[in-house]
């Protein structure tokens, strides 16, 4: 069996700030080893219930946070950025599964610690057929298009809970619970650990019971910016309709074109300031 990861860094055992996400803080060396452990948790999982390839993309930020030298020797590392399909790099109809790990839910989630979608600074929402969805969900259904089930998730019970409402059956592991975006009642990241490498191991031994999450083609994209400057700009790309002050909508038909073009505005939306 040959098995991706996806890896993020908010929804890692005990993170609960920017500072300890960001690598210009001193607090983020700690933190990126508690996302190392994590990761080898999960790997250790899958290659227990039987995985012979594990592929992990490192993709939070610059894409570039997992010491390689202590991610287990058993996975090969996406890292490093630009790459095209960014969190998703290297995902194939040769997978068998789909994993995500540190995840974190979408913008404007309550109690969803550090919650944002994609880029919090350019992205109120982002709708897929009418749909809201995180990263979770526009990833999930990336591995989809490529029939590849997604299987398992780990992070704050927010992103848990919102995985559930798209892959019902999903396994998750709850890490932490949110009291806040900036607060959180956290497991001790050796029990956290355990729980990762348990419910990985528990869903890849449940293969047969996942479908891969897809998506209806032609794909209907709604997004919402955070400004109305921002959506000025990206209602430039020819094929964004204008739909109110701080809302594009574009059609695309397929999904990864679709994934493509919600890149696009964000690339092109990102550099604008407001005066």
């Amino acid at each position: 069996m040959k098995v991706y990861i996806s890896i993020d860094m908010e929804g890692i055992s005990s993170i609960v700030d920017w500072s300890q996400v960001d690598p210009r803080n001193k607090e983020y060396e700690r933190f990126r080893r508690l996302m190392v452990g994590d990761l080898n948790a999960a790997i250790e999982g899958v290659l227990e219930a039987g995985a012979e390839e594990v592929v992990v993309a490192d993709s939070h930020g610059r894409m570039s946070n997992l010491p390689p030298e202590e991610v287990h020797e058993a996975a090969v590392l996406i890292r490093g950025s630009p790459r095209p399909w960014l969190m998703m790099e290297g995902i194939d109809d040769g997978f068998d599964a789909a994993l995500y790990v540190g995840y974190h839910s979408m913008k404007g989630t309550e109690r969803g610690v550090l919650c944002h979608t994609i880029s919090g600074r350019v992205v109120d929402a982002v709708y897929i057929n009418g749909v809201e969805m995180g990263e979770f969900g526009l990833n999930a259904a990336l591995a989809g298009w490529h029939g590849v089930p997604s299987i398992f998730i780990s992070g704050d019970q927010a992103v848990v809970e919102e995985a559930r409402r798209l892959v019902p059956n999903i396994r998750g592991a709850v890490v932490k619970w949110g009291v806040s975006r900036y607060a959180a009642r956290c497991l001790h990241p050796a029990k956290a650990r355990r729980l990762i490498r348990e419910k990985a191991s528990e869903a890849l031994k449940a293969l047969d019971e996942f479908k891969p999450f897809k998506v209806e083609e032609p794909v209907e994209v709604r997004m919402r910016f955070a400004t109305s400057t921002m959506a000025d700009v990206a209602a430039l790309i020819p094929y964004a309709e204008r739909v109110d002050g701080k809302t594009i909508r574009m059609v695309f038909d397929d999904y990864p074109t679709a994934f493509r073009g919600v890149r696009t505005a964000i690339a092109v939306a990102y550099p604008v300031e407001e005066r």
